[in-house]
């Protein structure tokens, strides 16, 4: 057999997938992560479904809540589909599965009711799953003990459907029937009792029959009033069937009038859009009316940081317009010297004064002097009259000159005292210093100016930027915001508002389409399967007035206590009946109830002959089973050692595999277990075994082999053995799952095909 089509529905991760298969070798490739183990898996799936709730939960996806697909396999019979659906049924515990399959060519259902791997193959899951399918990460290794006792179920009968375990489990089952192990229960436990209680009765007396009136008469007032119960019951089912239906036809109604307003939404929607798009094809949304907010509110704070830095501007030139001497204040702050120099300049001035005067004074007293001797020296020559004439002329030019040095130079130094603030040249330094620190501070108010000034430069590009923004914004409703800075805040403000406005309506009508289409898919699942037309046409036969001033709560107990009612009366008068049959049967007479008692009597040695026989049975079919194994274990040795042989390249060509299937392999001159080999080995040694196996075992169909990342541990040379072997003729197909290039690289026949 091999599969020519898998389909996959829905299955774990995968969804809508379809895989042409050829016979032969497959190689599905792709990378971790992108299925090939999901694929391997839908395969088991579909030939014996999901056992275990760990392969539901991994399988099975909340979100669809079912996993289904289908092969198509080509068998010996012709051409069959297997169809299997799995569908969570309340919880992930709860799988209500589903299987199929027909003969394509004719159509027919085959093999109703049983399991498609079971049917084909004639093996259990199991057996499947520790032969055919080899598992990634060391999969090839599987319980030597449990398919050691598999192949004797299977090959103890020529019916595979026959086993040892079955055939001593349905003999034990007729053991346990007969009497149980702690021989309190049983046939012959029962008729051990019954005996007894023969024997009891047959010696007692026989018991008084007014009981027996009494249990009569209580059985005839019980069923008469079971009837009136069964009658409410009626009535109480109808109600409910009634309410049912008018509540469908509500249902029905509600599912008409809200797929009505849906489309109206729709409509409305539509018209929203259509009325409301610019121009330009644009219509706001979230983003568009968060740059718009963005936008508005930059250019709020710019402008309110704007007047910020203006008022601040205005205060410091304020503040720097009352700066007394720019030029003085200046030098003093860019100049080091400039305050020792001036204070130099000013001593200067009052030293060259004081000189001056000093010398005016001095040579006005020479000029007198010598004047006087001029008066003095008159009559003693006129050569000595004449010099001292001319040395009082001098001195006295030279106290002129003097006293004018000293008056300019005294009218200077009070105008420089005066220009810098100070009284005497005494503290002409403090007061130099005091100006110099105001000449700082006035500096620091000039540079504030420089910051603030280059600072609002900034706030007016950002401006800029953001009236542009703005206008770009505007532009995409179609909007030409004209004007000055008011009119486009006042633009930007208007288009924000209708923005928000038309986005939140086309939000609400969004929302009211989602809970409604909400509503209406809740009501098609309650609908699901009722039809319409029949509810329409029994609703016009029930009374809606009564039957809607029914509370649904009042009705359900109402259903209950009739139901309760029903089942309270059946079971008193089927304890009446049994206590009935009992005194009736007390009234046996003693020749019956010995021939009663002789009857059981034969019955139990019969029955306790066919124990006995049970036991004996037991041993021996587990007996007989050991013995298939035994016989089986020569054979698979041999075959499982020749594949051996070709996958080492001869280099271990003798393996050892006794009753319960455990191997040994012959290496360094002796036979040693596989826990001694490599991880190669001992996967090479279980792939051998297992495709032996499934020689022996698959006596109906030869499976398709299913490798998942089987031959990772592997070398090139053993990986282009076993590919040699699978692909020989007479081989079944094979199906390779891995996430390298190298096995389709060594059989480039092979059929490649890309996952993921």
């Amino acid at each position: 057999m091999y599969i020519e089509k898998i389909k996959i529905n829905s299955f774990g991760k995968l969804h809508d997938k379809t895989i042409e298969l050829r016979p032969g070798i497959n190689v599905l490739e792709g990378e971790n992560e992108s299925g090939k183990s999901t694929i391997a898996a839908f395969i088991v799936f579909i030939l014996y479904g999901m056992k275990s709730s760990s392969v539901r939960t991994r399988y099975i996806s909340w979100n669809e809540s079912s996993a289904s697909g289908s092969l198509t396999v080509v068998t010996g019979k012709g051409r069959i589909l297997i169809e299997r659906s799995a569908v969570i049924a309340g919880s992930k515990d709860a799988v209500r599965e589903s299987v199929r399959m027909t003969v394509t060519e004719t159509g027919l259902e085959i093999h109703k009711g049983q399991c498609p791997g079971e049917a084909l193959f004639g093996v259990p899951e199991d057996v499947f799953l520790s032969t055919a399918f080899v598992r990634q990460l060391s999969g090839a290794r599987f319980d030597g003990e449990k398919m050691s006792a598999a192949a004797e179920n299977l090959l103890f009968s020529a019916d595979e459907a026959v086993n040892t375990e079955k055939a001593a489990e349905k003999i034990d089952a007729v053991r346990r029937q007969l009497l149980h192990k702690n021989g309190k229960g049983g046939a012959i436990y029962e008729k051990e009792q019954q005996l007894a209680q023969l024997t009891s009765r047959l010696e007692a007396a026989k018991q008084s029959s007014g009981e027996l009136i009494n249990v009569e008469a209580a059985i005839s007032d019980l069923t008469e009033k079971r009837e009136t119960a069964i009658e409410r019951r009626e009535r109480a089912r109808e109600k409910a069937r009634n309410y049912e239906t008018l509540e469908n036809l509500r249902r029905f109604d509600r599912l008409v009038a809200l797929k009505d307003s849906v489309a109206g939404l729709y409509a409305e929607k539509d018209e929203l859009l259509a009325q409301n798009m610019s121009p330009s094809g644009h219509f706001p949304d979230s983003k568009y009316i968060g740059e718009l907010h963005a936008v508005s509110d930059g250019m709020a704070a710019t402008s309110a940081s704007i007047a910020s830095v203006s008022r601040q501007l205005d205060g410091l030139r304020d503040e720097a317009s009352k700066c007394p001497n720019r030029e003085l204040y200046s030098r003093l702050t860019e100049e080091d010297d400039a305050a020792d120099e001036i204070v130099s300049d000013v001593e200067s001035t009052s030293a060259r004064r004081t000189t001056s005067a000093i010398m005016a004074v001095l040579t006005f007293v020479f000029a007198a002097v010598c004047a006087g001797l001029v008066f003095y020296f008159r009559e003693r020559g006129q050569l000595i009259t004449i010099s001292l004439f001319s040395a009082s002329g001098v001195f006295a030019a030279a106290a002129v000159v003097s006293f004018i040095v000293s008056v300019t130079s005294g009218v200077r130094l009070r105008r420089d005292l005066r220009y810098y603030g100070a009284d005497t040249t005494d503290v002409l330094r403090d007061r130099i210093e005091q100006i110099k620190e105001d000449a700082e501070q006035f500096r620091r108010v000039d540079e504030d100016i420089a910051s603030s000034e280059a600072e609002l430069y900034v706030q007016y590009s950002v401006y800029d930027d953001e009236v542009r923004e703005a206008r770009e914004l505007l532009a995409q409703r179609g909007i030409e915001a004209g004007g000055g800075d008011d009119e486009l805040a006042e633009a930007l403000n208007e288009a924000l508002d209708r923005c928000e406005e038309l986005y939140d309506r086309d939000c609400d009508i969004e929302e009211e389409i989602n809970r409604e289409r909400a509503e209406i898919g809740e009501l098609e699942r309650q609908l699901s399967g009722v039809s319409e037309d029949e509810v329409r046409s029994d609703a016009e036969f029930i009374n809606a007035a009564e039957i809607g001033a029914i509370n649904a709560a009042d009705l359900k107990r109402e259903r209950e206590f009739t139901e309760n009612a029903v089942l309270r009366l059946t079971e008193g008068i089927h304890e009446l009946e049994i206590r009935r049959a009992q005194l009736t049967a007390s009234r046996d007479d003693p020749a019956a109830l010995a021939v009663a008692i002789d009857n059981i009597s034969r019955e139990l040695e019969a029955d306790r002959s066919r124990f006995e026989a049970c036991i004996l049975a037991i041993e021996a079919l587990f007996a007989a089973g050991r013995g298939v194994r035994a016989s089986v274990a020569p054979s698979l040795r041999e075959s499982a050692r020749a594949y051996m042989g070709k996958i080492s390249g001869g280099r271990y060509d003798e393996l050892g595999v006794n009753a319960s299937f455990g191997m040994t392999i012959f290496a360094d001159g002796a036979y040693r277990g596989l826990d001694s080999m490599s991880g190669g080995t001992v996967d090479a040694a279980y792939l051998s075994l297992r495709l032996s196996l499934v020689r022996l075992l698959f006596r109906r169909e030869l499976p398709p082999l299913i490798f998942d990342e089987s031959f990772s541990q592997m070398d090139d040379a053993r990986t282009r053995s076993m590919l040699d072997i699978i692909s020989g003729d007479g081989e079944p197909q094979s199906l390779i799952l891995s996430c390298q290039g190298r096995e389709s690289r060594m059989c480039p026949d092979a059929n490649k095909i890309t996952i993921g």
